[in-house]
């Protein structure tokens, strides 16, 4: 076969001056607003601009032609290790695919021009957004600040980030150029911390080697945290959130458990109650911490009371007993619970909070939390139950009334509460006691 064949096409001489063309923009917008590196494979890992890698003067084997493409085009091209491993046979190991690219240069030729092609006409176009946000399950926030391993675990999230096409594996030296290098945009601390925070996540979030690091998926990091299940909504956190510093980024771990568990109503944005003992409870920090974590990102906090029943002596004594210094008299002068003019038992109960964390489709949530039950399950009794550990905790509030009936039926000896309209323009919500 005539040797001029290995060489690109025009097509793909222009795909690639195309390609360049895109990165000097991309590094132009975010030298303008300061935006973090796109992922590794993208378009805007590209080589500098200039005169392309090959010409008629160079070898015209494939195994030369794709060591002097860059690294989006060459061997590392993901796109392209999809394409040769389509072509050449069904295996989906890496080394048969490169095996067989270098030992025929007829048949290697053929299919390394043909996928070059391929990945240049998928191209990334110009009005692609630029991803700054990682997903977090709000579970998983949790068990970090839980196990006081916040600091590996941003680190974990960094690399997730970094690790756009889901291979799972990273190099250790691209990490340190990444993440240690003061002129980058991704600068997460220095080297020797690098190495430390390395060697505190292995076993949790990752194994490693000198060479690189194995991400570990969700499931067996949550796992690890004793996470028994994922609740909520997935959110998008801001890579920003990981890049200003390590108590940022607890606050923002905290405010995303808030933003799971938002739901989104035509009425606006709702949240049950929660007390700050279950979220001490839940995230290990406590009641003065979450104040100052809710004031650093801006949680918004709102006030609920329940109203009860009629002030008497007898009922104020006994309730006094349940609510302790909760309780208060309110007196209705709009009549809104009755007659004008009575007076009422209240009390305050746990306050509802909205963080700002957008939330992000659930995907394989499902599937994670059935990976997760095995992992968990593993090593207690076989006696089929659930221990407290595993246990849901009891649901006590809910947005209506006729929810709160339905649940008060099976379980008649529990105090429920529904939430009957929000006052103060929005400052607090009333609600409305069933059962005592």
């Amino acid at each position: 076969m005539d040797s001029t064949s290995f060489l690109p096409s025009p097509q793909l001489v222009a795909a690639n001056q195309r390609l360049h063309a895109l990165r000097a923009q991309a590094q132009a917008a975010r030298r303008d607003v300061m935006l973090p590196d796109a992922p590794v494979d993208s378009v805007t890992m590209a080589q500098p601009t200039g005169t392309p890698p090959w010409s008629a003067a160079q070898p015209a084997n494939a195994k030369e032609l794709l060591a002097a493409l860059p690294a989006h085009l060459g061997w590392g091209s993901a796109g392209l290790t999809a394409v040769l491993r389509r072509g050449e046979q069904p295996s989906d190991k890496a080394p048969q695919a490169t095996t067989a690219l270098g030992e025929g240069e007829m048949a290697g030729g053929q299919t390394a021009v043909s996928g070059l092609r391929a990945v240049a006409e998928k191209a990334v176009p110009s009005s692609a957004p630029v991803v700054d946000w990682v997903k977090l399950y709000p579970d998983i926030g949790l068990g970090m600040l839980r196990q006081e391993q916040a600091a590996p675990g941003r680190l974990w999230l960094m690399l997730r980030y970094l690790d756009g096409v889901g291979q799972g594996f990273l190099r250790i030296d691209n990490l340190e150029d990444q993440l240690t290098n003061k002129t980058s945009d991704l600068r997460l601390c220095g080297r020797r911390q690098l190495r430390n925070l390395l060697k505190a996540g292995d076993g949790v979030f990752w194994t490693r080697d000198k060479a690189g690091v194995w991400l570990r998926s969700a499931a067996r990091v949550a796992a690890a945290l004793q996470v028994v299940q994922l609740t909520g909504r997935p959110v998008a956190l801001p890579v920003a959130a990981l890049l200003e510093g390590v108590g940022a980024f607890r606050a923002h771990l905290y405010a995303a458990f808030h933003s799971g568990r938002i739901k989104e109503t035509p009425d606006g944005r709702r949240a049950m109650p929660i007390a700050r003992e279950t979220m001490t409870e839940l995230s290990g920090v406590g009641r003065s911490s979450q104040r100052v974590y809710e004031e650093r990102v801006g949680i918004a906090v709102q006030a609920n009371f329940a109203v009860g029943e009629v002030t008497t002596k007898e009922k104020q004594e006994k309730r006094a007993w349940q609510q302790g210094r909760a309780l208060f008299e309110l007196k209705d002068y709009l009549g809104q619970q009755g007659k004008k003019g009575k007076t009422y038992l209240a009390w305050q109960l746990p306050n509802s909070y909205c963080g700002q964390h957008r939330h992000r489709p659930r995907g394989r949530q499902k599937r994670i939390n059935r990976e997760l039950k095995d992992l968990v399950m593993q090593g207690m009794p076989g006696n089929g139950e659930e221990t407290s550990e595993t246990q849901k905790p009891e649901k006590v509030y809910f947005p209506n009334g006729k929810l709160a009936a339905k649940a008060y039926g099976r379980h008649p000896e529990r105090d429920l509460y529904w939430k009957r309209h929000r006052t103060g323009n929005g400052r607090f919500s009333l609600w409305q006691q069933l059962g005592g």
